[in-house]
């Protein structure tokens, strides 16, 4: 999406999506509820490699040691896959990945992330490939990704079926009716540390988010939106956007934000919906 100026944190690499009618997911109408969707892993952090025992070199062939990577899309949608697994009532034993490592797989046994971790540097290192340009693939490139080559990636590793994308916060509010959503989105420099209830988007007013976009775009990054805690309903039916938020995990540990989350306004998404992508992965 944008040139990060952190490249351990935010993605590099931009990619034109084709207009796809059969992929649109469309709010047609009918309740809307509130939402809250378990990720059954724990908070990744895809910084620190190297306390967290894990060793790029080993996992990926012509990899070198890294302590940390950009590859906040393959860890928004390793959570977002582990979710959709459980919503869906598959186990997530069907989720492998080769490596150089042997098979890796999503865990959900004890606290330690470790293992998903590296599952999702496998992802990365994979999805980087799809851009057919050895320049801009990971290794030895630290390029990021997209929302796109990750769906692309699960198809080819038959891990889902389809997809869903979209645009706007009542498209949010409407896609995680069923899961989770994996999105993709512009990261102000203000954006950095969420305030103390968590927001990094302030009151959601259009006020806050022209001082974010005074500070600076930190550069794209892709995080998993899991809930919908709070949904208000204008007295016409219609979302009350600054009043509706979603809840957010985050892959740079749990020691930020709210235990690893965010939280952010419905107008937010809307009002940046230019820039913001949701996708949601169809088993």
């Amino acid at each position: 999406m944008y040139q990060g100026t952190t490249a351990t944190k935010f993605g590099r690499y931009h990619v034109a999506e084709p207009f796809r009618a059969d992929l649109l997911h469309l709010y047609r109408g009918g309740t809307l509820k509130t939402a809250a969707h378990e990720i059954p892993i724990p908070v990744l952090d895809q910084e620190d490699l190297g306390a967290q025992g894990i060793d790029t070199s080993r996992l990926i062939p012509g990899a070198a040691k890294a302590d940390a990577l950009g590859s906040c899309t393959a860890n928004a949608t390793t959570a977002s896959l582990a979710e959709r697994y459980k919503v869906a009532g598959e186990s997530l034993l069907k989720i492998k990945l080769p490596s150089a490592d042997g098979i890796l797989g999503i865990t959900t046994s004890g606290p330690a992330a470790r293992e998903d971790e590296e599952f999702a540097i496998v992802f990365y290192d994979l999805c980087t490939h799809q851009t057919g340009d050895p320049s801009q693939e990971w290794p030895p490139t630290d390029c990021g990704s997209t929302g796109l080559y990750c769906c692309q990636e699960l198809i080819r590793q038959k891990l889902i079926r389809t997809y869903k994308t979209g645009t706007g916060g009542q498209t949010l509010a409407s896609m995680l009716q069923s899961g989770s959503v994996i999105m993709g989105s512009p990261w102000f420099n203000a954006w950095m540390e969420p305030n103390a209830l968590g927001f990094v988007d302030g009151d959601g007013s259009m006020g806050a988010l022209q001082a974010a976009m005074n500070s600076g775009i930190a550069g794209g990054h892709e995080t998993c939106v899991y809930e919908l805690p709070k949904l208000t309903l204008n007295p016409d039916g219609s979302i009350n956007l600054q009043q509706s938020w979603a809840q957010v995990r985050n892959s740079w540990s749990r020691s930020w934000g709210l235990n690893g989350d965010y939280r952010i306004h419905l107008s937010t998404v809307t009002w940046l919906s230019q820039s913001i992508d949701l996708k949601q992965f169809v088993l």
